[in-house]
């Protein structure tokens, strides 16, 4: 079988890839412009939403609801995704209202496709491997909602949601370590062009384990929680019921801030690593956005070691094909 075709936005070269937060100020509202048009046109044509959604491969005909894989249906996000996704993530950006109206359109879908079957709720920080289990677990459950849902508020609103439906309701928390998730994220935004910025993912890191633990008070016959942990190289351990809870409830929870210094710590050896290894190369944009996110007194040495990056994979370029790590034919 023959591959499939590489999409222009990775025929790029790695090392001349602009972030979203590179570009001029004008390009930059042309591109915000363009991303909330197409959004309020999904919003205001729900029937052609939908439609458009449940054909996507990965949806299962609308029963998998995931807001990363809804903004591929953006043609402006889809042309280059790390800055659409960049966009979206812009304050002066609007199309992220219309969008949330998307989604939940989308999961109201999703719950009547399931009728009375079982629903997942997948949650847990950014990369644990949430939307992979998705994937596997897309034909067992009438509906799975893929997600952080690291908001105990909004979890709780999300669960009421679906028990009236009769619906067992099933939550998956997906766990993995910081430096795990920081590769894993890398990893995927090679295939996406998507990553996530590391104060937000200390962030969604440290409180999932709480939204988790306040689940135990509505556990009962129709409300089943997993845990599952991720052992990179390893395999995945998984817990069900009291015993998930008592082994949340056991371990540590850093907080936020320590989260966000052993994510930044994780990333700047990253780098320091990828200066000498081009098998480790990752594309210049993620780079470069990513690299906003870190404490300003890290960012001048992430800054450096990415010039030193782009300089070695502009040396070796031409050894590579488009959209191949650099000196990978």
């Amino acid at each position: 079988m023959p591959s499939p075709p590489i999409p222009p936005w990775q025929q790029v070269p790695r090392h001349l890839r602009l972030s979203y937060w590179e570009l001029g100020e004008e390009h930059k509202a042309r591109r915000r412009s363009a991303l909330e048009q197409e959004a309020e046109g999904l919003a205001a044509d729900p029937a052609a939403a939908i439609m458009g959604y449940s054909r996507l491969p990965d949806a299962f005909g609308g029963r998998l609801v995931n807001g990363d894989l809804a903004a591929t249906l953006l043609p402006t996000l889809a042309a280059n995704p790390t800055q659409g996704y960049e966009a979206l993530e812009d304050s002066e950006c609007r199309a992220v209202v219309s969008m949330n109206q998307v989604g939940k359109l989308l999961r109201d879908r999703a719950l009547d496709l399931a009728a009375r079957d079982p629903v997942l709720i997948l949650m847990g920080g950014q990369a644990t491997g949430k939307t992979t289990g998705a994937l596997a677990l897309g034909h067992t459950f009438g509906a799975i909602l893929d997600a952080p849902h690291t908001d105990p508020d909004a979890m709780r609103f999300l669960i009421r949601r679906v028990r009236p439906m009769g619906n067992e309701v099933h939550v998956a928390y997906t766990d993995r370590t910081p430096a795990g998730a920081l590769r894993a994220m890398l990893d995927r935004s090679e295939r996406e062009g998507r990553y996530v910025p590391l104060d937000r993912m200390a962030r969604t890191h440290a409180q999932a384990p709480y939204t988790f633990l306040n689940l135990g008070s509505q556990i009962g016959r129709d409300l089943v929680l997993y845990h599952i942990q991720a052992d990179e190289g390893e395999g995945s351990r998984m817990a069900e019921g009291r015993e998930a809870l008592e082994q949340i409830s056991r371990r540590p929870k850093p907080a936020a801030r320590e989260l966000a210094n052993r994510l930044q710590g994780a990333y700047l050896t990253l780098l320091r690593t990828q200066t000498d290894d081009p098998q480790a190369w990752y594309s210049r944009d993620v780079l470069a956005g990513l690299n906003r996110s870190l404490d300003p007194w890290r960012r001048g040495e992430a800054d450096r070691l990415l010039r030193r990056i782009c300089q070695a994979m502009a040396q070796r370029s031409p050894e590579g094909g488009p959209g191949a790590p650099a000196g990978k034919p």
